[in-house]
């Protein structure tokens, strides 16, 4: 994923002023400031080794029950 702000750059319009912000190229999120961009990205990455992780431990107690059966 690239985190370079000029090719992920939109604005946030607050009171008729336009904020640069980055744009997480995952869930489309408009974020501002563009220094909080590597932290949303980093939450996206633990969420995924989170789901893997429940995912894998779901796995190994069907093939349990099908060995089981």
């Amino acid at each position: 994923m690239q985190t370079t702000a000029q090719d992920n750059s939109q604005a946030i319009l607050i009171e008729d002023k336009a904020l640069p912000a980055a744009k997480c190229e995952e869930c489309g999120a408009k974020i501002y400031p563009r220094s909080l961009l590597q932290p949303h990205l980093t939450r996206h990455q633990r969420r995924q080794r989170w789901f893997m992780k429940e995912l894998r431990k779901l796995q190994y107690t069907m093939a349990r029950m099908r060995d089981m059966a």
